[in-house]
């Protein structure tokens, strides 16, 4: 089983910040494309998610989970979609006292990885992962999962880069 797995927002969709208004969603240029190509070639596609605003109170973990539903929505439109959304909702410095704790999902650890990892029997060495921030790079990095920063063009061509020097993929 092969994976791609992304970090959410600045690589998928663009970073407002504690974003939970569906109608604020705007897709990056080659985001909706990327996993398209990867659904076709039968390449899971996981997301990998600090969500910190949980634990600060922003929002809840109900309406996170309907956020990513909408984006799956979203996306089926373009027959493609997002195979599972891994996030952290918590945050040492959080202000809802069930959240409010260190934990090992929060990257730069990466118990988000592991879990994805376990649940579909992954090899590190089939996977890859873009983000944009270095708590993305070192969780990668910790997991042996090959890495790059999401780049300043579109994502399509940025995924098909990587799958076209990827001999096996």
């Amino acid at each position: 089983m092969k994976c791609f797995f992304f970090d959410r927002d600045g690589v998928l969709i663009k970073n407002y910040g504690y974003l939970i208004d569906k109608s604020k969603i705007k897709w990056l240029k080659g985001a909706i494309q990327s996993i398209k190509i990867l659904n076709k070639r039968n390449i899971k596609v996981v997301i990998v998610t600090n969500q910190s605003g949980v634990a600060r109170g922003f929002f809840t973990e109900n309406e996170l989970k309907e956020f990513h539903n909408f984006m799956n929505e979203m996306l089926l439109k373009y027959n493609a979609k997002i195979d599972i959304f891994y996030y952290c909702p918590y945050h040492p410095k959080g202000k809802i006292k069930k959240y409010s704790k260190k934990s090992n999902l929060r990257k730069p650890d990466n118990g988000m990885l592991l879990n994805a990892i376990k649940k579909f029997k992954l090899d590190p060495s089939e996977c890859f992962m873009i983000g944009d921030k270095e708590t993305d790079y070192l969780s990668a990095k910790k997991t042996k999962i090959p890495f790059q920063f999401k780049k300043n063009y579109s994502l399509e061509k940025q995924v098909n880069n990587i799958l076209s020097k990827l001999d096996d993929f």
